[in-house]
């Protein structure tokens, strides 16, 4: 099931050194979506998404203006995701990154919490948010993926890139710490017309 595939990839996290703003929004990537992913959010949830989509050296504009936003939402557990891919098949192999939340309760993020905190390495994200980076590439077998997790807003946040993403999972990750949440609209939401980040 593809649900359950994105929910265990590994997540790459890396802190960069910046401010956001509090008015900040998500990445344009993301807006297109944004009344699905309120709509999908289970009631009392908080979705974090960071500020820019950022890939490779920063020069993968073209692939950014044609990614393909999905949302993918469960009840039991209670979690969503996120998912980028580069083809508007939503299978693994384009898959591009995924960000996610899901209850502290959920058996499967307990699981995953646990492997990234003792086998991890411990980044601090913003005051009193510790977050453990899983890098695939450092695990037996190597995995493609890597993976950040930390807890906020009662919840357990991940974010999902290739290993080759390292900073830039981390430059997202602290993104995502310090922007507002996207919370449940409950008024009917019109979709606006999608726009694209092609920002460095």
């Amino acid at each position: 099931m593809l649900f359950r595939k994105l929910l265990t990839l590994p997540a790459v996290l890396a802190v960069l050194s910046s401010t956001f703003p509090a008015f900040a929004i998500p990445s344009e990537v993301f807006i297109s979506e944004l009344p699905e992913i309120q709509q999908s959010l289970p009631p009392g949830y908080a979705m974090r998404l960071p500020e820019q989509i950022r890939l490779g050296d920063g020069s993968e504009r073209d692939l950014l203006s044609k990614l393909t936003v999905k949302v993918f939402s469960s009840n039991s557990p209670r979690s969503i995701i996120v998912g980028l891919f580069s083809c508007e098949i939503t299978d693994t192999p384009c898959l591009v990154g995924s960000f996610s939340v899901d209850s502290p309760n959920s058996v499967t993020a307990i699981k995953e919490f646990y492997k990234h905190r003792h086998t991890g390495k411990p980044v601090s994200l913003g005051k009193n948010i510790q977050g453990y980076l899983l890098e695939g590439n450092q695990q037996n077998p190597p995995q493609p993926f890597s993976s950040l997790m930390w807890q906020q807003d009662a919840l357990v946040h991940t974010v999902s890139f290739p290993v080759k993403e390292r900073q830039n999972i981390l430059w997202m990750g602290y993104s995502m710490v310090h922007q507002p949440p996207v919370r449940r609209n409950y008024a009917k939401l019109k979709r606006p017309s999608p726009v694209y980040s092609a920002e460095k």
